[in-house]
């Protein structure tokens, strides 16, 4: 089996379409699980809310042969430990796919990931997160970081992803925190992105996208 999952961040300043690329990325994806702390996902057909990581388990049983798409919402200020122990029960339920019997993976989507993920160091008791980054493809769990602000994103996680979008960013130390990753000859195009147009770093190449309000993606010029 090929043990392919990847990592891939969003960032991007409020309104720049950051979450409706999320949302269209995850179409096809038979088991998905969003840490959504803003309940930005409560209305989107065919998701199932869980307020309790117990709900969570419930619903992933409940739908577990024919996938699901689940938003969980986190006690407020409690996302850290919220995430970490999510991490393990999504790591728990891919153990079909570690040993061969269920080829499908899981992706877990991060939104306003600066709140559960930062860049501070965690205690040890709290790495969930940083074991799926390290270690996550091995199990089939993919894993889509969201954020405004990408220099207060774990570094462990923007030095693993494969694919990044980046939307017009407002804080400058945000895009010269990108700017090492795309290059600093793109530093005009990333300040002055309109919205719904992002900047794609892949394979370390760089390209231009237009994101429908579908969410579905069209190349443009860069």
């Amino acid at each position: 089996m090929k043990k392919d999952a990847e990592l891939i961040q969003i960032f991007g300043r409020r309104g720049s379409g950051k979450s409706t690329l999320a949302k269209g990325l995850l179409k096809g994806r038979p088991k998905v699980i969003v840490f959504d702390p803003r309940n930005e996902y409560a209305e989107q057909r065919g998701w199932t809310v869980a307020y309790t990581r117990t709900d969570v388990l419930k619903a992933m049983k409940r739908n577990w042969a024919r996938g699901f798409h689940i938003a969980y919402v986190p006690e407020a200020g409690q996302e850290i430990e919220a995430l970490h122990k999510l991490t393990l029960i999504c790591w728990q339920a891919q153990s079909p796919y570690e040993d061969g019997r269920d080829p499908r993976k899981l992706t877990l989507v991060i939104e306003e990931a600066d709140l559960s993920y930062p860049v501070t160091r965690l205690p040890a008791d709290r790495s969930g997160m940083q074991r799926i980054v390290n270690q996550g493809r091995h199990v089939g769990i993919e894993c889509i970081a969201v954020s405004q602000r990408p220099a207060q994103i774990s570094a462990t996680y923007r030095a693993n992803v494969a694919t990044s979008y980046l939307f017009a960013l407002a804080a400058d130390v945000d895009r010269q925190e990108m700017l090492r990753l795309i290059g600093r000859s793109h530093a005009d195009r990333l300040r002055s992105l309109p919205p719904y147009r992002a900047l794609v770093h892949e394979n370390g190449q760089v390209r231009a996208i237009e994101v429908r309000q579908n969410g579905q993606i069209r190349p443009i010029s860069i």
